[in-house]
């Protein structure tokens, strides 16, 4: 975690603990975190420091554990995250989770459908990150690639481990005339692509 401010790692070390507490005591999945790997993080802060990434979107916050990793590359590239999240008790977790991070003045924390707030980034976002409810990915694509800036970003949780209920988005992200990319074998699997000019 390199140089991370250690208020951010402290909350990082205590969301994992926390997440791995809800697994092994079987809590159900609608309160658990279902927070991204460790190594899921360290990929996103990678791609969205070395592409610059200023205006970054998230589809699913749960309690700001993957936010954070955002934000860490959202202050060095002076961006911002914005991140949608439809349970209010997970809004109310991630709020705690960026006060008690000091990254409240770097996330808009939106409790709001990522479909509708997607729209609302036409042409303009850096990055894109989805975690959110499998069934709702194939709907969310459409309104990803529409957000993205040609060469923006667009990443997606899940892949591997949900490889049955994603096949149909996979198919539709792996064959969209906009979208150059692949699996990438980390974590529970990453749809990694990039927005490439109409016809490129």
């Amino acid at each position: 975690m390199g140089s991370m401010p250690s208020e951010v790692r402290a909350v990082i070390r205590r969301l994992e603990e926390l997440d791995t507490l809800d697994r092994e005591e079987g809590a159900p999945r609608s309160v658990r975190l279902r927070a991204i790997r460790p190594e899921v993080g360290e990929l996103l802060l990678v791609l969205a420091l070395g592409s610059g990434a200023r205006t970054i979107v998230e589809v699913g916050t749960s309690a700001g554990y993957s936010t954070l990793w955002l934000a860490v590359a959202a202050r060095r590239n002076a961006g911002r995250v914005t991140t949608f999240e439809v349970d209010p008790a997970k809004v109310a977790l991630a709020e705690v989770t960026f006060a008690q991070a000091g990254v409240s003045d770097l996330v808009d924390l939106r409790h709001e459908d990522g479909g509708a707030g997607l729209a609302r980034f036409t042409g303009s976002a850096d990055l894109v990150f989805l975690d959110s409810e499998k069934e709702q990915y194939e709907a969310f694509l459409r309104p990803a690639v529409e957000a993205l800036r040609s060469g923006g970003l667009l990443v997606a949780d899940n892949l591997i481990s949900h490889a049955g209920e994603l096949e149909g988005f996979r198919t539709a992200a792996l064959g969209h005339p906009q979208l150059c990319g692949l699996l990438v074998p980390i974590g529970r699997g990453e749809l990694l692509a990039v927005k490439v000019p109409a016809g490129a």
